[in-house]
């Protein structure tokens, strides 16, 4: 049974959250096109490249344990071998070291650009654009960034 476009792109969205949370940087990068631009709100901005996508993330979440939440989902197949999905995300960090017992929680969404391509004979998808959006405040007593 061949697999859908959707469950495709759920399974390259989710390459993302999982590659954090282990910090299995192969499966992360399996998410993205080499080229993909990830725009984060303020401090972090634009990055562009997985390599510059794959050090940023991996130094930011090195002193945390992660769990990325996804839930409510919208995809659109937008042409051939493009499509848009939104996905609400609900990260949960909690300290280690000097920080364990402390935790984080923020709330937002990621609203992705994808391409479908070829991989290891067979059609996937890999985000080309994504674009990362905070809603409301990150609440707890963790401090996830630093001066």
């Amino acid at each position: 049974m061949a697999t859908s476009d959707h469950e495709l792109i759920r399974n390259t969205i989710a390459r993302y959250a999982i590659g954090v949370d282990h910090k299995d940087w192969d499966t992360f990068s399996k998410a993205f096109l080499e080229n993909a631009i990830i725009i984060f709100p303020e401090p972090i901005g634009t990055l562009n490249g997985i390599t510059t996508i794959k050090a940023t993330i991996s130094a930011m979440v090195e002193p945390f344990q992660s769990q990325h939440c996804l839930s409510t989902q919208l995809i659109e197949i937008t042409g051939g071998k493009t499509a848009e999905a939104i996905t609400y995300v609900t990260n949960v960090l909690s300290g280690t070291g000097n920080d364990e017992g402390k935790s984080a929680t923020s709330l937002g969404y990621y609203q992705d650009k994808l391409v479908k391509v070829i991989v290891d004979d067979r059609e996937d998808w890999k985000i080309s654009e994504r674009k990362a959006f905070n809603r409301g405040v990150i609440t707890g007593d963790l401090p996830i960034h630093s001066s």
